[in-house]
């Protein structure tokens, strides 16, 4: 009887395993899923913060800096000084 009860509480105790696993996989799944969407976030946070941290440095520049608004007239809209002429080259 020893053999038959120690067998039972060894396949008991390998079905609470078993559903423990089934029940916790798919909380795991969506943990791996929603870890790997908050690193994609982070890399495009990171991204945009950049992004940000040089615009913000233009921005100062065309407001503290007349050779950064010269550089924008110049090539952005080809303006020049009086007497200079301007070529366009197109490849």
């Amino acid at each position: 009887m020893g053999k038959v009860l120690t067998s039972l509480v060894y396949l008991l105790l390998a079905l609470v395993l078993i559903i423990s696993g089934l029940l916790v996989l798919p909380a795991y799944r969506k943990y791996r899923q929603t870890e790997q969407e908050v690193e994609t976030l982070q890399a495009d946070l990171d991204r945009v913060k950049a992004e940000y941290l040089t615009i913000q440095q233009e921005v100062h520049d065309l407001q503290h800096n007349a050779s950064a608004v010269e550089k924008v007239a110049r090539e952005q809209y080809h303006l020049c000084r009086d007497g200079e002429v301007i070529y366009i080259y197109s490849e």
